[in-house]
């Protein structure tokens, strides 16, 4: 999640990470990721889209990851998501941008650009409710943290040698038996997040996501 103005960002979360195994144990390592770098890269993009007249774009995407675009009061916001249809990114995007826009306005003077750490607080809050959305937690109280979640894989095992080394270490713990909560805590991630992961596997057509 970036959000930029005059091409320098002046938020941004990186919450992007990657499985290793250290011996027979899965752990979570960051991928360290140059945030400069990458803002100076879509906002160039945005940019240059804007000087030969062709307006902003809406997106782009890699291999990996799909970058969506929205300006707001000279802001720009960008968010990286994987697996997401485009109309639920605008929705997400844009209350993203309301509250931020809301947080920082001239009425709240307690609140400057140089300080938004409390955004952090609130972007937490707005992808958790998103997450929440999904058919598979809807009305399931979150003390349950996610034990009555129940991810099944559709990939044969032959497949699985296709993966990355990665998927492939995720993919052996998704055996229809260990619940979203198991999942994370074998995985040290957040179940949210991982859930969120689970969710594009499953639009994908991978995986099943069912209430034990």
């Amino acid at each position: 999640m970036f959000i930029l103005r005059d091409g320098v960002p002046v938020f941004h979360v990186n919450p992007i990470s990657n499985l290793i195994q250290v011996g027979q144990k899965i752990e979570m390592a960051n991928k360290i990721l140059d945030s400069a770098l990458i803002a100076g890269f879509l906002s160039a993009i945005a940019s240059f889209a804007g000087e030969i007249g062709v307006g902003l774009p809406k997106k782009y995407e890699t291999e990996e990851i799909k970058f969506s675009f929205l300006v707001r009061n000279d802001f720009l916001f960008i968010i990286g998501t994987s697996g997401i249809e485009d109309n639920e990114i605008q929705e997400l995007i844009a209350e993203v941008a309301g509250k931020f826009l809301g947080m920082i306005s001239q009425d709240n003077l307690n609140v400057k650009v140089s300080d938004l750490s409390p955004f952090n607080e609130i972007l937490r809050e707005i992808l958790t409710n998103y997450i929440q959305k999904s058919p598979a937690v809807q009305d399931l109280p979150l003390t349950d943290d996610f034990t009555r979640i129940i991810p099944h894989s559709h990939i044969i095992p032959e497949a699985l040698e296709k993966l990355s080394e990665t998927r492939r270490l995720l993919f052996k713990l998704i055996n229809g038996a260990n619940s979203v909560y198991e999942i994370a805590k074998n995985t040290n991630q957040d179940p949210r997040v991982l859930l969120s992961l689970l969710r594009s596997y499953s639009k994908n057509g991978m995986i099943t996501l069912q209430k034990a």
